[in-house]
């Protein structure tokens, strides 16, 4: 399998991209066992590459035994970026895929994407929050449209698996009140998620759970939690506090859960 847009066709020049991208100079991101994550630049223009080599038997049936589907390559990260744009919601615009191998073990795969550039993430956005109080319409804005992302990612059948406010991305440029177009946010890292039909419970905790402890240290107030609640529920707080309150404290378990483990997102 192999796909390939005509611009990034050219900027390649021909090149064999399994063979290129391997040996691409540029900024190194992640590089773990079977995965690697670089930034390189190509005729003036920056791209993000994910190279998976293969995880091995080893991971494979780690995963199986605790019932886990294994990451085998790109292709989930693919496919999740096709979904997301099928959603409406933005993300990340890859212009190269490929894979190739029929052992899954040892198959090789790559995503190539551009560059989000101008961008900050979310994380580093509301972090100034606790010295620097945000507009309130602003935040209210923010907070509506993070709660829209996940109900239409859950109710679209994607559990994204790694969801914190790091990855989300909005424009680094000054925000402007009266124009929403600039509070676009673009929600990455997508080689985990899960692609259902319907996602089951645990899932949709999972998600909300980590996304409530990537925000417990950004001086939210339980009125900008309750709004949260509503608009991700799409009911009045009275029906998302009866109706869901199974649900609602089952993320909070979650959260407190991941404070114990990892401490407060610094």
């Amino acid at each position: 399998m192999l796909y390939i847009s005509e611009d990034f066709a050219r900027d390649i020049q021909g090149a064999d991209p399994f063979n290129s991208l391997q040996t691409m100079d540029g900024k190194v991101y992640r590089d773990v066992k079977g995965r690697k994550t670089l930034q390189f630049l190509l005729n003036g223009k920056s791209y993000f590459v994910k190279s998976h080599f293969g995880v091995g038997w080893r991971e494979i049936l780690k995963n199986l035994v605790q019932l886990r589907m294994p990451i085998l390559g790109a292709e989930n990260e693919w496919q999740a970026i096709n979904k997301l744009k099928a959603l409406g919601i933005a993300t990340m615009t890859f212009v190269a895929y490929g894979s190739k191998g029929w052992n899954p073990a040892s198959r090789q795969s790559f995503i190539v994407t551009k560059d989000l550039s101008e961008t900050v993430s979310l994380e580093d956005y509301c972090r100034e929050w606790l010295h620097s109080p945000p507009d309130f319409s602003l935040k209210l804005k923010l907070i509506n449209k993070v709660a829209e992302i996940s109900r239409t990612l859950h109710r679209g059948g994607i559990c994204h698996r790694d969801y914190y406010l790091c990855h989300f991305l909005m424009s680094n440029k000054p925000l402007d009140e009266n124009n929403d177009s600039k509070l676009s946010l673009y929600l990455i890292d997508l080689h985990r998620a899960l692609i259902k039909k319907k996602l089951g419970k645990r899932w949709l905790v999972k998600d909300i759970g980590s996304l409530y402890y990537s925000a417990m240290n950004i001086d939210l107030t339980q009125r900008d939690f309750f709004r949260f609640m509503q608009t991700y529920d799409s009911m009045g707080l009275r029906s998302s506090l009866t109706e869901k309150h199974e649900f609602w404290n089952s993320v909070q378990k979650r959260a407190l859960a991941l404070h114990n483990k990892l401490g407060p997102v610094k």
